[in-house]
């Protein structure tokens, strides 16, 4: 037991440097539609690692650390406000939508949802704090930029999803979200041997006939 608590707490830390080291790189890209709030969101490729193999209360630990270390390298403390809230909830709506609904979204879905939320937190915080509504124009604006670079870390996220997948890196170091006796090593869809099975948080989960 106390393997694998020091083994999932090495994995955390890990991933919550390689979160912060990725917002902070992704801090010098220029964005190329001048717009408040528009970004790529690289440092949600960790969080959504972190939400296929380790508990929500893991993930939310990894998102808290890397906007306060970022927020304060990068943007200042002011703007925490808006970084944690949008990062919290997406992260919460994602870890949802992943361990519960992965059935009806795939992982490049729940991205889009995630930057989707993310987005649109930030902007009600914006118009709370500032007391205006005038900030929602730009809503549609980061709608549309949620649903790209949501697509974009998706897509990165699930390649890094299967990769790390069929490693033992994660193995036996999450909470106990989903059971890991009706489980078998991660395998791809299109693979002959398992033309029945459902790819869920990185792993096969057979379905009864």
């Amino acid at each position: 037991m106390n393997m694998n608590r020091n083994k999932r707490f090495a994995i955390i830390i890990i991933l919550v440097t390689n979160a912060i080291i990725i917002s902070f790189l992704e801090s010098f890209i220029p964005v190329p539609i001048p717009v408040p709030g528009i970004k790529l969101g690289l440092g949600n490729i960790i969080t959504m690692i972190a939400i296929a193999f380790l508990g929500l209360k893991d993930v939310l630990f990894i998102v808290v650390v890397r906007c306060f270390v970022v927020a304060i390298l990068t943007r200042g403390v002011m703007m925490l406000a808006f970084s944690l809230t949008g990062g919290l909830l997406s992260a919460l709506v994602m870890w949802l939508l992943y361990k519960k609904l992965s059935r009806f979204f795939s992982i490049k879905g729940v991205s889009i949802v995630g930057a989707i939320v993310h987005n649109t937190t930030q902007i009600t915080v914006a118009s709370f704090i500032l007391g205006q509504v005038v900030v929602f124009y730009y809503l549609p604006i980061l709608l549309i930029s949620a649903v790209v670079t949501g697509l974009i870390t998706g897509s990165i996220g699930e390649l890094a999803i299967n990769e790390v997948s069929k490693k033992d890196i994660f193995a036996k170091t999450a909470e106990p979200d989903v059971n890991e006796e009706e489980q078998i090593p991660f395998k791809s869809e299109e693979d002959e041997d398992l033309p029945r099975a459902e790819i869920k948080t990185g792993m096969i989960e057979r379905r009864e006939e």
